[in-house]
């Protein structure tokens, strides 16, 4: 027992270093509008997906509902171009975050979506825990919004934002801000949602057929990914045609970035196995934006701005402890 929680725990830091790290191959690329990027990181996830499955005891097999699984983590990946435009990163971001952590940790506890009620051993520290670090998001959200713009013209250029944020204080930026946060929401809602049908399938809930092994069911995850990702990239090259943003320089960094993702994941499915949602979703969904706050600090001269480096370091110190209480909640 006490083995099958660390190996739990470690997949949790394994997979929030990748999430921490997965866009740095792409960090000094332009990725446009995000359609042929997402494409080209499926194409990296998928063929993580086929190696795991070849190294599995078991034959190479196909879960069609595992595969829905993907397609709905696809739709929602879909969605954060557009949320971003609408409202910005550091508030879409945060909104997602949070939808994504919730929904995880509702799922795992009170046993919604077929996936089996989860009872944990300390849930007055589960409770805790997550909400510590929902509060902490608010806070990562001002580090960014009081971050000091690197480029020096930005600071000529602010008089027109700021007008730009008057034009939209009326009924044009409400409308805007109501549907980039719904949008923000609803990606958060199928990125919290996107392990429910894998897991549904190892406890059972369509049958006894199906294997217990939640990595058995990574092939067919990923296949749901790269297969949705490529239908929205036909559809949108039929749409834009010569305005399509489709980078071939782009292709081996993105494939990168989706093979880092695809690692993560990959143990992100095995921690849900040992811990339970109610676990690994508050971890994974906190660990990441601590370990790419330091990063980008140290590495890119990112939150250059005292105001923004002390709301971060205050979400820090509140999410570090939630973390651990989340992590305790099952010793």
């Amino acid at each position: 027992m006490v083995s099958h929680l660390a190996l739990g725990y470690v997949c949790c830091l394994l997979a929030s270093v990748a999430y921490a790290v997965n866009y740095l191959p792409v960090k000094r690329y332009d990725t446009g509008d995000g359609i042929f990027f997402t494409f080209a990181m499926s194409a990296g996830i998928l063929l993580v997906g086929l190696l795991t499955g070849l190294f599995q005891q078991e034959p190479l097999d196909f879960e069609p509902l595992a595969a829905l699984g993907g397609v709905i983590f696809t739709v929602g990946n879909l969605l954060c171009p557009a949320v971003i435009q609408l409202i910005g990163l550091g508030l879409g971001l945060t909104i997602w975050d949070l939808s994504n952590m919730l929904t995880g940790w509702v799922t795992g506890r009170f046993g919604l979506f077929g996936v089996e009620k989860e009872i944990s051993e300390k849930p007055l520290f589960n409770y805790i825990g997550l909400a510590l670090a929902c509060v902490s998001l608010v806070f990562m959200y001002l580090a960014a919004r009081f971050d000091t713009p690197r480029d020096p013209s930005a600071d000529v250029e602010a008089p027109d934002e700021s007008k730009t944020e008057k034009h939209e204080t009326g009924a044009e930026g409400s409308m805007r801000l109501i549907v980039g946060t719904s949008m923000a929401v609803l990606a958060g809602v199928l990125f919290g949602t996107m392990f429910d049908l894998p897991q549904d399938l190892m406890q059972g809930r369509f049958g006894p057929s199906h294997s217990s092994r939640a990595l058995d069911y990574v092939f067919s995850h990923f296949l749901g990914i790269f297969v949705t990702a490529a239908l929205a990239l036909v559809i949108y090259i039929a749409v834009r045609r010569r305005r399509s943003y489709v980078p071939p320089k782009i292709v081996f960094p993105a494939m990168c970035s989706g093979m880092i993702w695809a690692i993560g994941t990959v143990a992100w499915f095995e921690a849900n196995g040992a811990l339970g949602f109610s676990v690994t979703f508050p971890i994974i969904s906190s660990l990441p934006s601590i370990l790419a706050l330091i990063i980008g600090v140290c590495c890119f001269g990112e939150l250059r701005s005292r105001k923004s480096r002390g709301f971060a370091l205050v979400g820090v110190l509140i999410r570090l402890p939630g973390v651990a209480l989340i992590a305790a909640s099952r010793l």
